[in-house]
């Protein structure tokens, strides 16, 4: 039996809910929801659910009175997101997102694969424009449909609830707590490095109950202290900006006194084989991932129309601090070292700092790495918490916290799964070769936006992108996804296969094909009695 067929309500009066006003707020679990491209007066999506009197439509995903607060109804009780993120929470959520550890370890993948100073800082440059590019069109997509889950609303309004379950199932359902695990693990090995040194670090366990620990904190806090953990990850990313700014100004000192033979190679021994250069423009460019984080959250910004300011200084200083360190990096370091598996910035500010300068940047991908992990649970979080509204995920991922106004299930979700895979430890091959799967989902969001001016020419649009922004997107994503098959062939195989399996995932679990009553009954067994242990509605 399809949910979607139009004499379900006959075939199934059970699952029908009888006198229900479109005053009453009904949540995710309380009846069979539909799809619907009707398009809201707000631009908003929304769902449908089925009444005695007809169809009505209920904006789930932000859990809003359609009549207002005055009307004293139920809907206006529900426990909702506050809308509490500003411009400066707003630039601090995607700098913090996009500056982990790899700008301070990792700039010598690019090194490596170029092998030259001039081109690898050229090959950072243009990372940093098509990164820009694509937050310009995602700029569209947010100001168009400014609620919580990013690319996951604008997949579903473009092309149905299959491809929008598939971005959430591989990006956040599978790869959020092997992302955090990975995070935290790192954070781990920098903690230790402050206090030990390579020869004499700690037992691996020692190392994964810490991470543990930290992990259940962070996430603790996420959940307890939404408005500390804002403020928190302001600061945490001044820091971080701050770090980068020493490594800048370490290389300006550096050629000030005349020490340029390092970057006075230029272009020489230029490598210029595709396949290497496929691989220096992935990892250039999952080093800038993270500019779509906002749109993740915008439900929750105060004024979702300052998201093009938001934006434009993200990219700007991002961009600028990436470039700027790497130019240093090359001032510094010769190209033997740039090649190398030694961690940069420790090697720059040993150079320069001696012993001290080791320990300070030690601490500064310590602390980085702890950002991110808290900026990226946060999003991700809410992307699993609007998976969850708009029946993309099955209900439960809706919760919301009564006395936090947390999405606590989600929370949980990400501690689970991230407690699993730190436990394992030996993850990083994996998500190493996962990166591809992103970029074919931000492709898809980008043509969603195309898709979405010919199907809902009158959605509002307070942000009208040139089409050069979405076709550059979508042929940068397409070639980023092909290039890793023809080195790492086997695992792309394996997160391709891993994707596909979230296609009948969907169709049974979530949309109920098989026995659709069943399904929906557990969906909301499972979903109340989380609701009443975790006290979330």
């Amino acid at each position: 039996m399809d949910p979607d067929d139009e004499n379900f309500a006959q075939k199934s009066s059970s699952l029908v809910y009888h006198n229900v006003t479109p005053c009453e707020m009904v949540p995710p679990s309380a009846g069979i929801p539909h799809e619907t491209n009707e398009v809201q007066p707000d631009g908003t999506d929304g769902i449908q659910v089925l009444s005695s009197e007809g169809v009505f439509d209920v904006e789930v995903a932000q859990r809003a009175c359609r009549c207002g607060d005055s009307c004293g109804c139920e809907c206006s009780k529900k426990a909702t997101l506050k809308k509490n993120i500003t411009v400066v929470h707003g630039v601090c959520i995607i700098v913090g997102t996009i500056i982990g550890a790899g700008i301070f370890i990792s700039p010598n993948q690019v090194s490596k694969r170029v092998n030259s100073p001039a081109m690898s800082i050229l090959v950072w440059v243009g990372g940093g424009i098509l990164s820009t590019i694509g937050a310009i069109t995602f700029l569209e997509l947010g100001m168009m449909l400014p609620q919580n889950g990013g690319q996951m609303i604008y997949l579903r309004k473009a092309f149905g609830g299959c491809l929008a379950f598939l971005s959430c199932w591989l990006l956040h359902v599978l790869l959020g707590g092997l992302r955090r695990a990975i995070g935290f693990l790192t954070f781990g090995k920098y903690l230790w490095a402050v206090f030990y040194d390579a020869n004499d670090a700690p037992p691996e366990w020692a190392n994964r109950i810490t991470c543990i620990l930290v992990c259940w904190g962070v996430l603790t806090l996420i959940t307890v202290y939404p408005n500390l953990t804002l403020k928190i990850i302001d600061v945490v990313t001044f820091f971080k900006m701050s770090s980068l700014a020493l490594v800048i100004l370490l290389g300006i000192v550096h050629l000030c006194e005349g020490n340029t033979e390092n970057i006075k190679v230029g272009f020489n021994d230029t490598n210029w084989e595709p396949q290497l250069w496929g691989e220096a423009w992935n990892s250039v460019l999952w080093a800038y991932n993270g500019w779509i984080s906002i749109c993740v959250m915008l439900g929750e910004v105060k004024d979702p129309s300052l998201l093009p300011r938001i934006v434009a200084i993200s990219m700007s200083i991002v961009t600028t601090l990436y470039v700027m360190a790497v130019i240093s990096y090359h001032s510094v370091l010769p190209m033997s070292i740039m090649k190398s598996s030694r961690p940069l910035a420790s090697v720059l500010a040993s150079e320069k700092m001696g012993t001290s300068g080791e320990v300070i940047f030690a601490i500064a991908v310590a602390v980085s790495t702890l950002g991110n992990g808290i900026t990226a649970s946060l999003a991700s979080s809410r992307f699993l918490q609007a998976g969850g509204a708009t029946n993309i995920l099955p209900s439960c991922f809706s919760l919301i916290s009564k006395q936090f106004r947390s999405p606590i299930f989600s929370l949980l979700y990400l501690l689970v799964v991230s407690t699993l895979f730190i436990s394992i430890g030996n993850v990083f091959s994996l998500i190493n070769t996962a990166s591809f799967t992103s970029f074919a989902f931000t492709s898809l969001s980008a043509l969603a936006l195309l898709v979405l001016r010919v199907t809902h020419p009158d959605l509002k649009r307070p942000v009208k992108v040139s089409l050069f922004f979405p076709v550059v997107t979508i042929l940068v994503g397409v070639y980023l996804f092909i290039v890793p098959w023809f080195t790492n062939w086997d695992m792309c195989l394996l997160w391709t296969g891993l994707t596909i399996l979230g296609v009948p995932v969907y169709f049974i679990l979530v949309r109920g094909f098989y026995r659709p009553e069943l399904c929906v009954h557990l969906s909301q067994s499972w979903t109340k009695l989380m609701g009443r242990c975790l006290g979330a509605e």
